[in-house]
């Protein structure tokens, strides 16, 4: 997997030297992050910025500690990448972290039926449900009469 990763040559990882202080500019160890190791975990995240903002509280607990989980999660990944000297998958570190810190806030707040339930556009959905109802009502309204004209049909 790493010499599939180090061979392809895209915009999709970035690449940083781990030899920087030792060997400053002339370095050539090189670390690599995915950017689903950054996009993936983000996207997650904002989303829990959104559910923190739909409980209209002052702090955003939710976003804010899982931010600090993920920034946790990618020292943990740095630091076992440097004892072993071998590469590591980010997201091993990174979803037990983004994951596990925003479920235990929950069980602690109260909040995990919420946090399980939430949707990000909740406003949508009642639109949906709106519509379908017009629609089940008109469907309803032309079958009764359709029945009525058939009823007039069979007098």
């Amino acid at each position: 997997m790493v010499t599939v990763a180090k061979s392809f040559e895209a915009p999709i990882k970035l690449v940083f030297p781990q030899d920087l202080l030792s060997n400053g500019l002339n370095a050539s160890n090189f670390a690599m992050l995915g950017l689903g190791d950054i996009v993936v975990p983000g996207i997650f995240i904002a989303l829990l910025l959104r559910f923190d903002n739909s409980l209209k509280r002052k702090v955003k607990l939710y976003f804010y500690s899982t931010f600090a989980a993920y920034f946790l999660g990618l020292m943990a990944t740095i630091f076992v990448m440097h004892v072993f000297k071998h590469a590591q998958p980010a997201l091993l570190y990174l979803v037990p972290a983004c994951l596990l810190t925003p479920i235990l806030i929950a069980l602690l707040k109260g909040d995990l039926k919420r946090l399980f339930a939430y949707e990000d556009n909740p406003e949508e959905k009642a639109k949906k449900e709106k519509a379908e109802k017009e629609s089940n009502t008109n469907k309803d309204k032309e079958s009764s009469s359709s029945k009525k004209k058939d009823s007039k049909k069979v007098k």
